[in-house]
């Protein structure tokens, strides 16, 4: 009887001592996170603007056939097309008439000039970006229309954004998205992109006309694919406020690029011959929209 109590205590004995230790080695440990410290922030952003300016395109031509849909207020219009865009020199965006297939008008836009062609009624109009209201009242110039097409920061009163010039964004990051903003004078530029990779989703940009007063234009860029060792967007969706174009009725504009390339086997700017008679913006635009 005395072995067998004996044999039970120590029995019980194994079993607590079991226990408890099953009780200390089983209890979840608790891992405090340490708050990120202000310089720790500020690398992380300095990281994070680095990524978003290495995305931009290196390669010097974009070309793609488009379809090109236009729509304010009543009127929907969807023609074929062409875009051809060769860094700091052009963009050049043609039309062609619905179903036969030629060129109906184009819209070309380098460092020096606008240039808004008809071909069907061998019209057209050419004007810095000053003589042209409706580029003038949205505070836009090639630098700008250049940034936006190539789905680029653009630094305002600037050329071009440098690594130097990072520092002239304001940065709020979140776990999806990340806003950067910048202002210049009366113009307020806002860019969302992705914080996972620093890929620019979609701008916009708010000017404060003396004529039309706030105007504002948005850009949202899709379809995102691979050219030159770089993701470019194939879609871009523009959004106009219908107050600078003098119309009641906002104005968006579809691109979608089909068979993008880097050929550069194309002159960078137009030629008309004399046949050509020039008139004003509002009247080619307006034909323009007729097609």
């Amino acid at each position: 009887m005395k072995k067998i109590c004996i044999l039970l205590l120590t029995t019980l004995l194994l079993v607590s001592c079991g226990s408890k230790k099953a009780i200390v080695t089983d209890s979840p440990s608790v891992s405090v996170e340490k708050p990120e410290t202000p310089e720790a922030k500020t690398q992380h952003m300095e990281m994070f603007m680095r990524q978003v300016l290495d995305n931009a395109q290196t390669t010097k031509n974009i070309s793609s056939k488009i379809d090109f849909r236009i729509q304010q207020g009543s009127k929907d219009i969807s023609v074929s097309g062409k875009i051809q865009m060769r860094k700091d020199e052009v963009i050049r965006i043609q039309l062609n008439v619905p179903v036969l297939g030629m060129e109906a008008g184009r819209l070309e836009f380098t460092k020096d000039y606008a240039l808004i062609v008809d071909r069907v009624h061998s019209q057209y109009v050419k004007g810095d970006y000053n003589e042209l209201s409706f580029l003038k009242e949205k505070g836009l110039n090639f630098s700008t229309l250049q940034a936006i097409f190539w789905n680029e920061l653009f630094l305002l009163g600037k050329p071009k954004v440098t690594e130097s010039s990072l520092s002239a964004y304001e940065v709020t990051m979140g776990p999806a998205e990340t806003i950067l903003r910048q202002s210049y004078e009366n113009m307020n530029c806002a860019w969302t992109t992705e914080t996972a990779d620093g890929k620019i989703q979609r701008v916009d940009v708010t000017y404060n006309s003396k004529q039309h007063g706030n105007t504002s234009m948005g850009c949202d860029y899709d379809d995102f694919k691979p050219l030159g060792g770089k993701m470019f967007p194939n879609k871009l969706l523009l959004n106009i406020d219908g107050k600078s174009t003098g119309k009641a009725h906002d104005m968006k504009v579809e691109i979608k690029m089909k068979g993008i390339s880097t050929d550069s086997n194309w002159d960078s700017f137009t030629t008309l011959s004399k046949k050509y008679k020039a008139v004003t913006a509002e009247d080619v635009l307006k034909i323009l929209m007729s097609l």
